[in-house]
């Protein structure tokens, strides 16, 4: 009987996990991604952004400067209102997808920021950038090896 069983729920679920899959749904409980990283010096903050995301801030408050990136706001916010307490270089390091590391090498290297070598990884390369307040960015690649 356990064996009727296993074969039955094996012909039967993957076809109702496809058919549940491909219903369509009235709303996505996440719209989009963001992430924000504090600090305690905005204006050397977003200068560095400014230049590693070769663009404006989509949001310039005093405390609280957005970029738009694929869709989704990277922030930098004062450490003291929005994450008091908090160390920095601690917590959830933001992990980007890019199309061009060396272009993003370039630019953390315009900021007078060391930019370490583009690390390699069979279907992967990765770049690793700590930014002014010692919070890592992480850039990753996606090669199909």
């Amino acid at each position: 009987m356990r064996r009727f069983t296993s074969l039955a729920l094996a012909a039967v679920l993957p076809t109702t996990l496809v058919a549940e899959a491909a219903e369509p749904r009235d709303f996505a409980p996440i719209v989009a991604m963001g992430a924000y990283v504090p600090t305690d010096d905005m204006e050397v903050s977003e200068a560095f952004y400014r230049t590693l995301f070769d663009s404006a801030p989509a949001i310039g408050l005093p405390d609280f400067v957005a970029f738009d990136v694929a869709g989704g706001w990277f922030a930098i916010v004062s450490r003291d209102k929005y994450a008091p307490g908090s160390e920095p270089g601690f917590g959830a390091v933001p992990y980007l997808q890019a199309t061009d590391l060396e272009e993003l090498r370039a630019r953390t290297a315009a900021t007078g920021i060391s930019a370490p070598e583009i690390i390699e990884e069979p279907g992967i390369h990765l770049l690793k950038v700590t930014d002014p307040n010692g919070q890592l960015i992480e850039f990753f690649k996606l090669t199909g090896q």
